[in-house]
């Protein structure tokens, strides 16, 4: 265990000290060979926890989608629905709050490099499909009774989210503000959820 957890130290100190190197010189501009020596490791091990700097970038997106399977885990048993949809996106938007600098500088890399497309299309795929086993398990417990399918609300939802993202990367705005902005944009969708069927509350 406490090997394991050194291990993800390690991989942690790479990640920040990475993105340390890339917000000073340009993700372009840093090779492993800087990273390694700022970390003060070998390039073996960079390689060990990284196959390339791409991946890097790609570990912070990662990481929040562990997050959000940890939140559907430790919430399943909340009853009601539509607090636990909002306490995961909640934590997410507090997540990245507490280094915006560092998140807007990997969404923007990703967003600009051709060769992230279809990792973040698949990023976004698992979590949709995260809030679509989360909708069905409500739907089997009774929580939710609606002729839309999962797979559909998931989506609606995760457009919701990223434009939220989006606007607070691009505005500065605080995480208070993102959160209400959010949650107007989510009560308009469930209150179309509820009209196709029962929200348990």
């Amino acid at each position: 265990m406490l090997r394991a957890s050194r291990k993800q130290e390690l991989k942690e100190r790479i990640f920040t000290q990475s993105i340390k190197l890339f917000k000073e010189k340009g993700f372009d501009n840093v090779t492993v060979e800087e990273i390694t020596q700022a970390c003060g490791i070998a390039k073996g091990t960079f390689y060990n926890y990284f196959p390339k700097k791409e991946a890097v970038l790609l570990h912070l997106a990662v990481s929040q989608l562990e997050s959000v399977h940890e939140s559907i885990q430790h919430n399943k048993n909340m009853p009601d629905l539509k607090q636990q949809l909002l306490h995961l996106f909640s934590n997410l938007f507090h997540q990245y709050a507490e280094q915006p600098d560092m998140v807007r500088l990997v969404v923007s890399e990703m967003m600009r490099a051709d060769m992230f497309i279809d990792a973040e299309m698949r990023i976004m795929e698992r979590f949709r499909q995260a809030l679509a086993a989360l909708l069905d398990d409500a739907k089997n417990k009774g929580q939710l009774t609606t002729q839309a399918v999962s797979e559909d609300i998931a989506a609606v939802l995760t457009g919701v989210y990223f434009n939220s993202l989006m606007i607070w990367l691009s505005a500065g705005t605080d995480t208070l503000q993102i959160e209400t902005l959010f949650q107007r944009h989510f009560d308009i969708v469930w209150e179309g959820i509820r009209s196709g069927g029962v929200v348990k509350q």
